[in-house]
């Protein structure tokens, strides 16, 4: 029988890191998350989607989207809001359809606020295991989501004749 050296199978673990705790001023920024985000998710229950997939701002006073009085196209912003008035009703088929990005930026917004709970509560970073991003494909890979979510709201409204919106 063979002697177990430190590098043996029999004897390796995984290596686990302890969980890092935060101070009072974690707590604090934790705190600070989840207002915004719940802040963001109470109005989005507060408004009533428009079933056109866009508009929905209008409800706080806001006018009409510029772009789509001046084109008859919608901007790349168009059916956000209403992205989160769905997602918070849990129609979530209507909301990706109403605006890609805005219904992953709202599932993204439901994470930060459920983090930022867990994190304010337990005083403990949550373990989550993702790819390192840096700023610059942060970027980028935000403008590709907005500029394509962009293009499959104007596709879907030219096949659904939607688009162009003249009203």
């Amino acid at each position: 029988m063979e002697a177990q050296t430190p590098d043996s199978p029999e004897t390796a673990r995984p290596i686990e890191y302890p969980r890092a705790r935060v101070g009072s001023r974690g707590r604090l920024y934790a705190a600070v998350v989840l207002l915004a985000c719940a802040g963001a998710i109470a109005l989005a229950v507060w408004l009533t989607p428009d079933p056109r997939g866009y508009g929905t701002h209008q409800q706080f006073g806001f006018g009409k989207c510029g772009m789509l009085i001046t084109t008859g196209l919608p901007c790349p912003t168009c059916g956000m809001t209403t992205a989160f008035a769905y997602t918070v009703r849990g129609r979530l088929i209507s909301a990706f359809l109403a605006q890609p990005a805005g219904f992953l930026l709202a599932l993204a917004t439901i994470a930060c606020a459920i983090g930022a709970g867990w994190v304010l509560v337990t005083g403990r970073i949550p373990r989550i295991r993702v790819p390192i991003v840096t700023p610059y494909r942060l970027f980028f890979g935000l403008l590709v989501l907005l500029i394509g979510s962009w293009a499959f709201k104007i596709v879907l409204g030219l096949l659904d004749g939607t688009l162009p919106d003249r009203g």
